[in-house]
């Protein structure tokens, strides 16, 4: 998850409503992968290319889920900690296949990254457990 702190946080005019929030800085708290989506949005005949910014698989599955009925889908890259990626520091990649495993009571075990480089990575709760079932989410 993404802390914000009220003093990082940038006042807007009224004119954009009061529904949204800016912040110059975010901290990150956990050293787990997370997400950067790059969608392209339009409305009224305008479009316009953002980045969300999402901080677990659960989220992104739920994002993925709603974000393909109002925006096109650019691009998904995954941002690994040093323990998972083993470069001694963040590292950022394209990311071409998300997997959710469970084992064979359905429970979430972790999940697996495929990057468009072919490396691999696996973040699970037990690294020890079978695989007893694998739903590709990306």
């Amino acid at each position: 998850m993404f802390t914000t702190y009220r003093h990082a946080e940038i006042p807007l005019a009224p004119i954009f409503g009061d529904h949204y929030q800016m912040w110059r800085f975010v901290e990150l708290e956990q050293h787990r992968p997370w997400f950067c989506v790059t969608v392209n949005k339009g409305e009224n005949g305008a479009t316009w290319r953002t980045m969300l910014l999402i901080p677990t698989e659960e989220e992104l599955e739920s994002m993925l889920r709603e974000l393909v009925k109002k925006a096109q889908i650019e691009a998904v890259q995954v941002v690994t900690p040093a323990r998972l990626n083993g470069t001694g520091g963040w590292q950022i990649e394209r990311l071409s296949e998300l997997v959710r495993v469970f084992d064979s009571n359905m429970k979430v075990a972790g999940y697996d990254f495929k990057t468009a480089s072919g490396a691999t990575y696996s973040e699970r709760e037990d690294s020890a457990i079978r695989d007893a079932g694998r739903t590709r989410i990306y």
